[in-house]
């Protein structure tokens, strides 16, 4: 069972392997765009690819796929990027139940964007987990996880989401195949003291926070790419505000001097910890700091007191920075409404942003 592309490396690992069958592919209903052509999810792609047989059902826990399923009486159910919560009774149409691949070291961030609330919170490091599948959302018992993966300090979702993915990729074959062998799979509880949601974006989550200091701007607008993207109001002098999404920028201190991260994703390849998931993993990191490692250059500057969140610190030729609560955020691309991404050189021609203007 899945939809999206994070699902697409473990498909094509479980599909290319003579241990099992994939008997077929269970999606939701094929949708089609305004102009009529259809829109063909990863998932679906890889299933064409395969010559994998597509159950398509709107609901997962209705009658009509509750009685496919049972016909088709599958080994194993492996759901991983679904957007779909499957009932007790859906779990019981396998003879094993369902495992799920997540994009976190359970039981931190349980929900649907869990890679989204890594960076967005400013984690160092993140991993994946399979659980044997419950009703309640992420809630099961860990079959395998990963060790503690790092996050590069300049990763977006799309960035890190594949490498995750790639990696889930071994652990799913590796875990799979050890059950079609018929090993005994050891399950760990979750500790659920620990947890913490990662719930959907919505729309109006990609709202700049200027408020916060630069590097959590950095990491909001890491957080928010591809969807919804990082966006903020220019509030202009004719009283008109428009509307712009930013695109690549950089976080800088109050010397305006770029902050240089630690990058930890280049670390020595670990292999997967195969039914060994440990619930306190986690303490290796506790060592670590809670934000991002950043050298910060000597300054002897002061912040002028008028750089207040969100005012335009400087928009000149090819260079626009803004003000955050703690240091400033310099604009390398920028789209307003209704037109394309520019680089800011392109943009402070046609828009007269100026210094002092108000974003937010």
């Amino acid at each position: 069972m899945a939809t999206g592309a994070f699902a697409v490396p473990s498909m094509q690992a479980l599909c290319e392997c003579d241990l099992f069958d994939v008997v077929c592919l269970v999606t939701g209903p094929l949708r089609y765009e305004k102009n009529g052509n259809p829109m063909i999810t990863p998932a679906r792609m890889v299933a064409d690819e395969y010559e994998v047989p597509i159950a398509e059902y709107e609901h997962v826990n209705s009658n009509e796929c509750f009685e496919f399923l049972y016909l088709v009486r599958p080994d194993l159910i492996f759901v991983c990027d679904f957007g779909q919560i499957l009932s007790k009774r859906t779990l019981t149409c396998s003879l094993i139940g369902g495992i799920n691949l997540h994009g976190s070291l359970l039981p931190r961030f349980r929900g649907a964007a869990p890679v989204h609330w890594a960076i967005l919170t400013g984690e160092l490091f993140t991993g994946v987990s399979i659980i044997h599948m419950t009703p309640q959302v992420d809630a099961g018992p860990v079959i395998a996880q990963s060790p503690a993966i790092p996050i590069g300090p300049h990763e977006t979702v799309i960035e890190l989401e594949e490498r995750l993915a790639d990696y889930g990729a071994e652990l799913v074959l590796n875990t799979v195949s050890e059950m079609a062998h018929g090993k005994t799979v050891r399950i760990i509880e979750q500790l659920h003291d620990r947890v913490s949601q990662a719930p959907r974006f919505t729309k109006e989550s990609g709202l700049v926070p200027w408020e916060r200091t630069s590097q959590e701007i950095f990491n909001h607008y890491r957080a928010m790419v591809p969807w919804p993207r990082a966006f903020t109001h220019w509030h202009r002098d004719n009283g008109s505000i428009l509307r712009v999404i930013m695109g690549e920028m950089a976080p800088l201190d109050d010397a305006l001097q770029e902050l240089i991260s630690e990058d930890f994703s280049h670390a020595p390849y670990v292999a997967p910890v195969l039914f060994d998931a440990k619930m306190d993993n986690l303490a290796e990191l506790r060592a670590t700091p809670k934000e991002m490692p950043v050298k910060r250059r000597p300054s002897c500057s002061h912040r002028p007191t008028w750089w207040k969140p969100g005012i335009v610190i400087r928009a000149e030729g090819g260079d626009l920075i803004i003000a955050a609560k703690e240091g400033a955020v310099r604009i390398e691309q920028i789209q307003p409404a209704g037109k394309r991404m520019m680089q800011v050189y392109e943009f402070l021609r046609g828009y007269p942003m100026k210094q002092g203007d108000w974003l937010g």
